[in-house]
């Protein structure tokens, strides 16, 4: 039985199968900055809090990677806002 991977990462970015186009189309989509990746998941390309979940860490996997931080303090001015980006992408439900 065959199942489709929502989420992987691989050497080229984060790739993701586009759950909007099920179960008609199976479309995958490659991102390679954070930035992508949280307008990924505002845009519900992929569903579900757990692959979400999953595709925030490696969009902060990804921002730490291609920082250009040149120190571990520069790093520390910057993970704050790729932290931040992602965090403000949640598409559903509300923390109270």
């Amino acid at each position: 039985m065959y199942v489709a991977q929502p989420i992987k990462w691989t050497e080229r970015g984060v790739v993701m199968l586009d759950q909007r186009r099920l179960p008609g189309e199976e479309i995958s989509y490659t991102y390679t900055t954070y930035q992508e990746v949280a307008k990924a998941i505002r845009e519900m390309v992929i569903r579900g809090a757990p692959a979400i979940g999953v595709a925030a860490a490696m969009g902060v996997a990804i921002g730490v990677q291609s920082s250009s931080a040149k120190s571990l303090q520069e790093l520390r001015v910057e993970f704050p806002v790729i932290l931040d980006t992602l965090a403000k992408t949640r598409p559903t439900a509300v923390d109270r």
